[in-house]
């Protein structure tokens, strides 16, 4: 049970997620909705890239950062299209995950974490920073998609 709550958590992020990048056109990637913060392209490009981090690091034991930058996907077209295949990967990563692998142990990191735990890490980042996206979006009068959360 504990598995299916998290993997399905994680997926219906991605569903709920993907909308508000899609609102995205070239002139939002580039600005910077407020002063000294990440212009909102390298935003959501931090959130792809973190999400492969974390389940690339679960399934193939590689703690690195993936090689692509914002710089190569500066069109909102490029980076909708890099988007389908970061959640493509992580829905097939997430599905390699096993209810034993979630008490497995990692020691990468400034403490030892289960695979559960980074999960749930992961799932709160990505969230984190889908909040300051819908934050941005208005602060640039772009009404964010509505969320259909349970209540």
């Amino acid at each position: 049970m504990l598995r299916k709550l998290l993997i399905d958590a994680i997926g219906r992020h991605l569903g709920e997620t993907y909308p508000l990048i899609s609102q995205l056109d070239d002139n939002h990637l580039h600005s910077e909705p407020i002063s000294d913060g990440r212009i909102l392209g390298e935003l959501v490009f931090h959130m792809f890239r973190s999400l492969e981090y974390y389940l690339r690091g679960i399934i193939e034991g590689i703690w690195e950062p993936a090689p692509y930058t914002f710089d190569e996907f500066v069109t909102s077209e490029s980076l909708e299209q890099l988007l389908q295949e970061v959640f493509t990967k992580a829905r097939t990563r997430l599905s390699l995950i096993s209810l034993g692998d979630l008490s497995r142990v990692i020691r990468d990191f400034n403490r030892p974490a289960t695979v559960a735990e980074i999960l749930l890490e992961m799932l709160e980042h990505s969230i984190h920073h889908r909040g300051q996206l819908t934050v941005y979006l208005r602060l640039l009068g772009v009404e964010p998609e509505k969320i259909e959360y349970i209540i």
